[in-house]
């Protein structure tokens, strides 16, 4: 599965794509991303071209300017996402609230759906809804306290344990074993990335999760059942109100397997022959502002915030441990730089790959970071540019003006780390923070205090009147988004934080 970035009109879509043949659209559960589709997407791309989208305010995809008011807001969205990838009429899938963007799509614009597939689809009564979404949507604005960390784990812990998640009565028990703790890690980080805005597709969702829309849809149509979904008893009752003669129920195997070639050989015996898709040509994005793209470099996958638009040599943006390009380009459009800027996710930050643990190589160490920028500079045609860099990020600049003379012109310096002291394996062992995931969440509320502390003394963990930092406490938001930087990176941060004080020992 590759996945792009797709410019339509002033926004950015992200999306994963592989495969040949018919296209087949796939939509996914709120407040996730592409992601949480790419199991049956990898399935269907064996036989046709598959897009799973990021929803536009989830993942990578950028948000609508404002609330929306309902799904409907949404569509015309789609519809030209579907144009600028260059499809006509698609088989349409959709999950959870994913199914319920299908169902309103394919009710506006008939012509473009050939096919629509709805997954974990159902009705609910009015009454039903407005009792669930009481508690289902807290509100998630971080507190000084770190506590909406806490509330955060909680719902996502409990969406494995009840449906709806915000009631523990034994009725609303699941009949599942709890998942392992880093698949519970992965939702965290889609919720993170929608942040306090995750609820702007999801509550809607569960209003339009109707009968009566469903019942307005005229193309050919699947309602997948399933004996493992979490809505099942929702299910049934959309299949008891009655569906018109264009639906077909799609009954599947209760595990994931089972499901996903169920429903591949089903979209094949009623979807196979419709033409292949058009490869697709994205315009590029607008050269005045920020926006993302990949680069593949040395087998990763990096991550780019840029700006090609500018006066002057072209500004590099190097973050430090467990930062990342987004934390650089706030500071730089804060700073209202002039020049082109390039902000990049180092591997494993951000949305940059890791390096893997057979990639060995590759130097793991600050020489190898910098090598790695190199390549990338080289294959973006950057000769020479000026430096604005956190600690780690200056390290790698120091060696970069080793490496190529002349490519590195003034670097300006953000931060300054704490001076190690002897012996260094000691010292970095009380610097590195624990920050695994843990099955209470306990780990979301050590990166807050972490980071507060970092914030408020010089080592974060030496916390005595000596080692007192003298600037203002960051206000929660941007402690959250420190916090929401060092989860995205994982074990990736305590690799730089190591690689930056050898380096400093080394030099």
């Amino acid at each position: 599965m590759q996945p792009r970035f797709l410019t339509v009109g002033d926004r950015q879509v992200h999306y994963h794509t592989a495969g040949e043949g018919p296209p087949v659209v796939l939509l996914h559960p709120s407040p996730l991303s592409g992601k949480a589709v790419l199991p049956l997407a990898t399935e269907l791309a064996k036989h046709f071209r598959v897009f799973a989208l990021d929803t536009p305010g989830y993942g990578l995809s950028d948000a609508p300017a404002t609330r929306p008011d309902s799904l409907d807001d949404y569509l015309e969205g789609f519809a030209a996402t579907f144009d600028a990838l260059g499809l006509g009429p698609v088989c349409l899938y959709g999950a959870a609230t994913g199914a319920q963007f299908a169902v309103a799509f394919a009710r506006r614009y008939p012509q473009r759906v050939s096919l629509m597939v709805l997954d974990s689809a159902g009705h609910f009564d009015s009454a039903t809804t407005e009792a669930m979404v009481t508690d289902y949507f807290p509100s998630l604005q971080p507190r000084a306290d770190g506590s909406h960390l806490a509330t955060l784990w909680h719902m996502v812990h409990d969406l494995f344990v009840f449906f709806p998640w915000c009631d523990a009565r034994p009725a609303a028990r699941l009949a599942r074993d709890l998942p392992p703790v880093t698949l519970m890690q992965d939702f965290l980080l889609d919720y993170l990335r929608a942040g306090d805005r995750y609820d702007w597709a999801y509550r809607p969702a569960f209003f339009h999760e109707r009968v009566e829309y469903a019942r307005e849809v005229t193309v050919p149509s699947l309602l997948v059942r399933w004996p493992s979904s979490v809505i099942l008893a929702e299910t049934d009752a959309l299949i008891r109100h009655g569906l018109p003669d264009n639906y077909e129920v799609l009954r599947v195997g209760p595990t994931p397997a089972e499901r996903y070639e169920g429903i591949t050989e089903a979209v094949r015996a009623r979807y196979g022959a419709t033409a292949a898709a058009k490869p697709e040509t994205s315009a590029p994005a607008p050269a005045s502002r920020v926006s993302s793209s990949y680069i593949h470099v040395d087998g990763l996958r990096l991550h780019l915030r840029s700006r090609l638009a500018g006066a002057g040599k072209p500004l590099l943006a190097l973050h430090g441990a467990g930062s990342s390009a987004s934390a650089m380009e706030r500071w730089l459009v804060a700073q209202d730089e002039p020049a082109p800027l390039l902000c990049i996710d180092l591997p494993g930050h951000g949305e940059s790959t890791a390096r893997a643990a057979a990639a060995g190589a590759l130097d793991p160490g600050v020489a190898g970071l910098a090598a790695l920028i190199d390549n990338v500079l080289g294959e973006l045609g950057i000769d020479s540019c000026d430096i604005v860099a956190e600690p780690l990020g200056a390290c790698i600049a120091q060696e970069l003006g080793r490496r190529r003379p002349g490519l590195v012109g003034a670097l300006r310096p953000l931060g300054a780390s704490p001076p190690a002291t002897p012996p260094l394996a000691d010292w970095l062992d009380r610097h590195i923070p624990d920050l695994a995931p843990a099955l209470d969440g306990t780990h979301l509320l050590r990166a807050w205090h972490h980071a507060r502390h970092a914030a408020l003394w010089s080592p974060w963990w030496q916390r005595t009147r000596a080692q007192a930092l003298a600037g203002p406490l960051p206000p929660p938001a941007e402690l959250h988004a420190r916090v929401v930087d060092i989860m995205k990176a994982g074990p990736a941060y305590a690799a730089a934080l190591r690689a930056e004080y050898e380096y400093y020992a080394r030099s």
